[in-house]
Parts: C-alpha cells; sequence; structure tokens
C-alpha cells in the first residue's frame, strides 16, 4: 500500500515561501538583465522548457531580492536630472508671458519698466489682424501684423488720428510715451508719426479682453456694410496708408476673438448648469460604480451564451448575405442593366462583379466563423472559463478595483509636473526683435555722417534688431510710403534650452510608462495569490493588494523602470516621425513622406508588440522575483508554447473589453438622458446635453479603469492556468489549483489516493 497523503492534507502553511530552487531564481541582479544562467533557462526546441514541479511552491513567493539594480539607479539618476531641469526653468522661466499682453518692444504691459503703469495693450489697426484672425487659434490675434503699445486705458470713442479728442486726447497712445495730444500739436509731425508707425492712425471704442484693447463686437457688427466715422468730427477712419474701412473689416479682425468670447458666454451658462445639479452629478458617478461591479459579476454568468449567440448571428448573416449577393448577381447576369447611373454607387450597384465580391468576402467570413466554431471550441471554452475564474477573482479582491485611483493620480501629477515644467521651459527663452514693413518690404534710408556724406541703409524686413537703438525703432524712407519699425517678434529656443526640453519629454515618457507598469505589476501580484490559493477564498492571504505592492516596490522598481524604458524610446522615435511628418505636411517629397509613414507603422506595430510582452514579463516578476530579461524570455516562450490558446483568448477578451465599455457608457447615457430630460423642464437647464456628455465620458473613462483591472486579472490568471498545467499533474502530492470549471475545459482532474493506487496498479500490470 502506498502511503502518499491525501492532497487536501499537504502543507501549504507557508504560501510565500520559496524553495532552493527558488532562491536561486531571486538573487539580487545588478545588471538590467542580470545573469541568467540557470539550468533551467536553457532553449528546449527553441521554445524553453516547461515548468517543473516544486513541492514548497504555491503563489508569488516572499523571500527575493532587489532586480535590476543598475537599471534602477538609472532611473534614479535620470530624475535627478529632471530635478535640475526643473529647478533651471523655474529660476528663468516667466509663465505670464504666455498669458501677459506684450507690446512691440517686447516689454510685458504693466510689468516692465517704462510700461508698469500700462496694464493694457492697444492694436494701432486691428484690420491688419483679419488674416491672422482667419485661423482657429485665438492667439493668433495677438500676433497680428501691426505696431502695438502699452496703455493706461482702452479708447472709449471712434475717433481719427490726426483730430483726437476727449479722453483720447490726453493719453499714451504712441511708441515713444508722449501722449496724442503732444503729437497733435504739430500736424505735420502728426502725419509723419502715423506714417513712421509712431503713433496710431484711427481709435475705436474698445473694451479690455485679456488685457487687449479690443474693439466693441457688438458696435461693429452692426455696421458690417457702412463705414466707421468719427464721433467726434463724423469723417470716416482711414489706416495709415489712407484706406477707408466699415464694420466688417474690425469684424473680421477679431473673429478669432469673437469666438473665444461666445465659449466663454457658453461655458458661464454651462458652469451654472452642473453646479446647480451637483448632487445629480454625484449620484450619477455612484450609478457608474454600481453599473461596472454589475458587469464585472455578470459577465461569469453570460461570457458563454454571449460568444456563441454573436458567432451564430454573425454566421447567420453572412449565409444572409451570400444569399442576397448570389440572387443579384444571377438577376444581373442573365438581365444585364444598361440604365445610366446616377452617382458612383450606383455604377457598382448594377456591376455582376461587385456582388461577386461580396458574396466571395461574407462566404470566406463564414467559412471562418463555422472552423472556428467546429475546431477552436475547446479553446473558446477555455477563455470563457479564465474570464469566469477572473471575474471570481475580481469579486475576492474588491480592493483590486480600486488600485487604479492610486495609479491615475500618480499619472495625474506626473503630467501636472510635465505641463508645469515645460510651461517655464518654454518661458525661459529670450526675446528677439526684427524689423516688420507693414506692407513686406525692404526699405531703405539716408542719414549724414560726420563728415556730412550722404549715407544709405537698407533694412531687410524679417532681419533682427536692437529695439534699444532708438533710430531703429520707426524708419522711413523719403516717399512717406513704407515705414518699418524694430519689433518683438518671438521667443528664442536656444540649442541647449531645447535639449533641456527634449530631456523634459523623454523623462515623462519614461515616468508615465513605469507607472503604468507598476499598476499591472502590483495588480498581477494580487491576482497571482488568488490563483494559487488552494483553497479559495480561505486560503488567500490578507490585503493581497499592499502585499503585491510591497514587494514591487521595494524590490522590483528597476525591472519595472528597464521596461518602461524600452516602451518609452519606441514612443520617442514615434513622436520624432510624428514632428517629422508634421513638418513635411506641405513638401513635395512623396519618397520622404512614404518612409516616415511606413516607419511611423512600424514603431507603432513594435509598441504594441514590446506592450504584450512586457505586460506578461510583469507577471512572472510579481510571481516569481525574476529580473527582467528572465521574465520576459519565459513570458515569450510559455505563450509561443500555448500559442493558440493565447490568441483567442485575447480575442475573446478584446471583444468582452469592448462590449463592457460600450454598454456601460450606453446604459448610462439612455439613464442620464431621460433624468436630465425631465430636469430640463423643472429646473430650465440652458445645455441639459452637456451633463448627459459629461456623465457618458465619466462612465467610459470608469469602464476603461475597472475593466483594465478584469483584462489584468484575465491574464494573470490564464498564465497561472498555463504553469499549472506544466507545473502540476492532478496526482495528490501535485493536484492542480484550477477551478473545477478549468479542469472539466482542460480535460483533466485532481485525483484521489485511491485513483492513484489504481492507476499505479494499472501500470504495474
Amino acid at each position: 500500500m502506498s502511503t502518499t497523503k491525501d492532497y487536501k492534507s499537504i502543507d501549504r502553511s507557508k504560501p510565500n515561501s520559496a524553495s532552493s530552487g527558488e532562491r536561486s531564481r531571486t538573487k539580487s541582479g545588478m545588471g538590467c538583465c542580470g545573469n541568467s544562467n540557470d539550468a533551467d533557462d536553457e532553449a528546449d526546441g527553441g521554445h524553453g522548457k516547461p515548468v517543473k514541479f516544486d513541492p514548497n511552491f504555491s503563489g508569488p513567493i516572499k523571500n527575493r531580492g532587489c532586480t535590476d539594480i543598475i537599471c534602477l539607479l538609472l532611473f534614479i539618476a535620470y530624475w535627478v536630472g529632471m530635478v535640475i531641469v526643473a529647478i533651471f526653468g523655474f529660476r528663468n522661466g516667466d509663465p505670464e508671458r504666455l498669458i501677459r499682453p506684450i507690446d512691440s518692444r517686447g516689454r510685458f504691459c504693466g510689468r516692465s519698466d517704462g510700461v508698469v503703469d500700462r496694464p493694457h495693450l492697444l492694436f494701432f489697426d486691428i484690420t491688419r489682424c483679419a488674416a491672422s484672425a482667419l485661423t482657429l487659434d485665438p492667439a493668433d490675434l495677438f500676433t497680428c501684423n501691426t505696431p502695438q503699445v502699452c496703455v493706461k486705458v482702452c479708447p472709449d470713442s471712434n475717433d481719427i488720428g490726426l483730430f483726437p479728442e476727449n479722453q483720447i486726447r490726453n493719453n499714451s497712445y504712441c511708441t515713444d510715451g508722449r501722449t496724442v495730444g503732444d503729437h497733435a500739436q504739430d500736424r505735420i509731425q502728426m502725419v509723419r508719426d502715423i506714417a513712421y508707425g509712431v503713433c496710431p492712425p484711427y481709435f475705436l471704442r474698445s473694451e479690455n479682453i485679456l488685457g487687449r484693447c479690443v474693439p466693441v463686437l457688438a458696435d461693429f457688427q452692426a455696421l458690417l456694410n457702412k463705414t466707421i466715422t468719427s464721433n467726434s468730427t463724423g469723417d470716416p477712419l482711414t489706416t495709415a496708408d489712407g484706406t477707408i474701412f466699415d464694420g466688417e473689416f474690425v469684424t473680421n479682425g477679431i473673429r478669432s476673438l469673437a469666438r473665444f468670447l461666445n465659449v466663454r458666454s457658453v461655458a458661464e451658462e454651462v458652469w451654472t448648469d452642473m453646479v446647480s445639479i451637483r448632487w445629480w452629478l454625484l449620484g450619477g458617478f455612484f450609478m457608474i460604480l454600481f453599473i461596472c461591479f454589475l458587469y464585472i459579476f455578470l459577465i461569469r454568468f453570460i461570457i458563454k451564451p454571449m460568444i456563441y449567440l454573436t458567432m451564430i448571428l454573425i454566421l447567420g448573416v453572412s449565409i444572409w448575405g451570400i444569399y442576397l449577393c448570389y440572387k443579384e448577381y444571377t438577376d444581373l447576369k442573365n438581365n444585364p442593366q444598361t440604365s445610366s447611373a446616377s452617382t458612383l454607387l450606383d455604377t457598382f450597384r448594377y456591376q455582376e462583379e461587385t456582388w461577386l465580391g461580396l458574396g466571395i468576402t461574407l462566404t470566406i467570413i463564414a467559412v471562418i466563423i463555422l472552423l472556428i466554431f467546429l475546431f477552436l471550441r475547446k479553446r473558446i471554452n477555455l477563455a470563457v472559463e479564465v474570464i469566469k475564474e477572473s471575474s471570481k477573482a475580481v469579486g475576492s479582491i474588491k480592493s483590486a478595483v480600486f488600485f487604479p485611483l492610486i495609479t491615475y493620480l500618480m499619472q495625474f501629477a506626473l503630467f501636472a509636473w510635465f505641463v508645469g515644467v515645460g510651461i517655464f521651459l518654454v518661458t525661459s527663452s529670450d526675446a528677439t526683435y526684427a524689423y516688420e514693413n507693414l506692407n513686406g518690404m525692404n526699405v531703405t534710408t539716408y542719414s549724414l555722417d560726420v563728415n556730412g556724406t550722404l549715407t544709405n541703409y537698407t533694412y531687410v524686413q524679417g532681419t533682427s534688431c536692437n529695439p534699444t537703438d532708438v533710430a531703429a525703432v520707426a524708419l522711413v524712407d523719403f516717399n512717406l510710403t513704407n515705414s518699418t519699425n524694430c519689433v518683438f517678434n518671438k521667443f528664442e529656443t536656444g540649442t541647449a534650452l531645447f535639449r533641456m526640453q527634449i530631456y523634459h519629454f523623454f523623462g515623462w515618457l519614461w515616468g508615465l510608462n513605469w507607472i503604468l507598469a507598476f499598476g499591472q505589476c502590483v495588480l498581477a501580484g494580487a491576482f497571482a495569490s488568488y490563483y494559487w490559493a488552494f483553497d479559495k477564498p480561505k486560503d488567500l492571504p490578507y490585503f493581497p493588494v499592499f502585499g503585491a505592492l510591497k514587494r514591487t516596490l521595494f524590490y522590483h522598481t528597476g525591472s519595472l523602470a528597464f521596461g518602461a524604458l524600452i516602451i518609452a524610446i519606441v514612443q520617442f522615435i514615434r513622436a520624432v516621425l510624428a514632428y517629422l511628418d508634421a513638418k513635411l505636411g506641405r513638401s513635395e517629397n512623396r519618397v520622404a513622406k512614404f518612409v516616415i509613414k511606413c516607419l511611423a507603422c512600424f514603431f507603432w506595430c513594435l509598441e504594441k508588440i514590446l506592450k504584450f510582452i512586457n505586460k506578461n514579463a510583469y507577471i512572472l516578476i510579481a510571481i516569481y522575483g525574476y529580473n527582467f530579461c528572465k521574465a520576459a524570455r519565459k513570458a515569450f516562450n510559455l505563450i509561443l508554447r500555448n500559442i493558440v490558446r493565447v490568441v483567442v483568448l485575447n480575442k475573446i477578451t478584446a471583444f468582452i473589453l469592448f462590449l463592457g465599455k460600450i454598454l456601460i457608457t450606453g446604459a448610462v447615457g439612455v439613464i442620464s438622458f431621460y433624468t436630465f430630460d425631465a430636469l430640463r423642464v423643472k429646473d430650465g437647464l440652458n445645455y441639459y446635453l452637456i451633463p448627459i456628455i459629461f456623465l457618458c465620458i465619466v462612465a467610459f473613462i470608469t469602464a476603461h479603469g475597472f475593466l483594465n483591472v478584469f483584462d489584468m486579472a484575465i491574464d494573470t490568471i490564464f498564465l497561472c492556468v498555463l504553469e499549472d498545467l506544466e507545473r502540476n499533474d492532478g496526482s495528490p502530492s501535485k493536484p492542480y489549483y484550477m477551478s473545477s470549471g478549468l479542469r472539466s475545459v482542460l480535460s483533466v482532474k485532481n485525483k484521489k489516493p485511491d485513483e492513484q493506487h489504481e492507476e499505479e496498479a494499472t501500470k504495474d500490470k
């Protein structure tokens, strides 16, 4: 008689202990790949050796060491550099540059020396902003080709530059800081000042918007086809070159800002609505949580009929389509149509080849569905059982559902850091100035040197200049037809600053991918603890998420940094290719465009493949404590040994996750519609569709977070099932950890001692 113990009595009181073999696998790895000299790492048929049985293994091991320490040090060193870059940005940057108005000399209105008491910006000729306003960017209004000056108050009436009255006359609206009245004392000089771009050619009643003096939109919308006249004299207003303009010119000049004002008005009304229904929105959020939990709970009961019903529907629709295509094909073949087609669609409609090609396509789809149904049914059933078991795992470890909140907060904090430091870096650049001629021409001027010699100077449009040089501020030729100003051009980013911005951008990619890897590894550790608990949920450790978090953070930060670095490099290359593609957008070099698009496609595919490998590597890291390279290799080999099962599971999982997001978002949308439609009548909401859209977006994001946890549970449970099949054989000494449903699908079972004895006796005979 054999003395083999019943598998129920096997000592599993140390679920996190490690055998000598496991301990050899968990030694600290110094390099980014560590040293992998274990005998079980040798390739066997190119796919590695199956996992060996270990009597002391029953879940994520506790005795493990730090992995990929060099990568951890590199990650820390890089972030030290990120902090240094941030300090540079904080010391030299000035975010107010992005919002505070800047005059033509590069001075910040209300802040820089000489204009501290002048917080508003006046555009000399607002009609020249029309070209910029044709774009969708409101910021273009503030960079139009006209002199701009900081002023104390905005003009309160329409007036001609030569005949200013009232408030306009007594204010400094000229670039030299003098009042209009001072210039107007000499009428000839005033004409020259207007031609030189020293004083405005006209004034319009304006209001302060974002620190800019913007003509009152309502005044000029009523004068779209009427000439704008002076309030004091009734004379028509003209630009510096004598052009008479109407309200349409002004309206075009501030068109993009008008869009902004309309959006702001709508935003204020929307905000009022959201505040008035804030408690309904809070209730909607709890409704979303309930629906997400309900879907994950119900999926274990509806997954199998849903998948097979979907396949049957696709097969039925395909067969019905094949019949229709055959009918149309035979009708057209026997009775050719010669009627003239009015549209391209009609042209295809009356061609035999159209219905023949469509029928062949539907036939192929039907055959594929039929073959899947006949030959991959067992794999589909396995995927169904894995999803069921994953649903139970999520239900048993409810804290795992809320763990993504931590990673979301980390991502938000990192993004805020990235944006904040990025703003300071962008505004650390130096201001540059260039000659600007309103007519886009070069200007030649003349002067007498000390010897009385007449010398000419040509100021080339767009070339750099020094605004502190008074002679260069306002220049004009002898014909008084072309005035040129030395005006603020842009903030120039130097080479060193550009490199810091690139460094900062890559650091954000690396950090973001590390956070994602951290979340995946923690969840994998928690769900692996569930699977390898022999008596579920009795043997499930207390606080599995916290235990997995502690192991991941203390031992495997370097491995996560290594995996994140690989993804970050690929994403950085994709960003560079996208930048080059944008630069070549209007280029005629089709070969270069084609090459860049091919490379972009290649790196997109590469990123997807690497993310898949990394995800499975993090699962093995969470279970065994491997370094990254070893975990990636073992996970890859394990997948290759079960490639058909992996493909089927991934496709079914993708279908379930997609359907879940659609169902959850759709359910929230329908409930929200009827709720807020009633509130629209009761409370008089201005835009009742906005809260519906808002809740739908929140529902989609929440469902995405919930179902990502579910997806991680599926992948972890599946890899554990594959290892369970290789590690154990169902005997009393090596029982399977999988559920009865999984054992049934895989046609394996846990044998009782008497069954084991009978089998051994049969073998002896």
